[in-house]
């Protein structure tokens, strides 16, 4: 019994230390994200709709960068879309993506006074569907955490999000 207990106790050990890892990795990310947050000096550009999309929704869109001492630190991608809005924060640190949160909300369902028809209401505070948190180190996904659901259950993959993430940096960097 004793020799089951100890096997399973040194196979185990190497999981907690890169959970240990992992938690350290994310305790960075966060302060950093809070250092750019709480940073009011930084240098803002704003682009809209075919500034940067190949493909104007209906809502519109904008993308907001904000640079420190010349760096792009964080930028902001808004899609506006008939039911809602979808946005994504980026943030980078030496140029590479080290966190995103994605946040989905649909407008409310409202029907007319016959209850044939429906529309959203965009004067009332929308709901929120989806919520996503990304952390990533040297361009890899380490964590993530996700709540609710997308409206159109997309899939995320890491590789597209990441070469679209610095498409858009790009654009933010030659536009400033």
């Amino acid at each position: 019994m004793r020799n089951v207990l100890l096997f399973i106790a040194i196979l185990t050990i190497p999981f907690i230390g890169v959970s240990q890892n992992i938690d350290e990795q994310i305790l960075k990310i966060r302060e950093e994200f809070q250092r750019i947050n709480s940073n009011y000096q930084l240098d803002k550009v704003d682009l809209y709709n075919e500034e940067f999309m190949e493909y104007t929704t209906d809502g519109g869109g904008q993308l907001t960068g904000y640079f420190e001492k010349g760096q792009l630190v964080k930028y902001v991608e808004w899609i506006g879309v008939s039911y809602g809005s979808i946005a994504i924060e980026y943030y980078l640190k030496e140029g590479k993506l080290f966190f995103a949160y994605e946040q989905e909300n649909k407008f409310k369902s409202v029907y007319d006074t016959s209850g044939e028809w429906m529309y959203f209401d965009t004067s009332l505070p929308p709901e929120t569907l989806f919520e996503g948190r990304y952390y990533f180190n040297n361009s890899k996904l380490i964590k993530e955490l996700t709540k609710g659901e997308r409206m159109f259950n997309r899939v995320f993959e890491q590789t597209k999000f990441l070469d679209h993430a610095y498409v858009l940096s790009d654009v933010l960097i030659k536009n400033r």
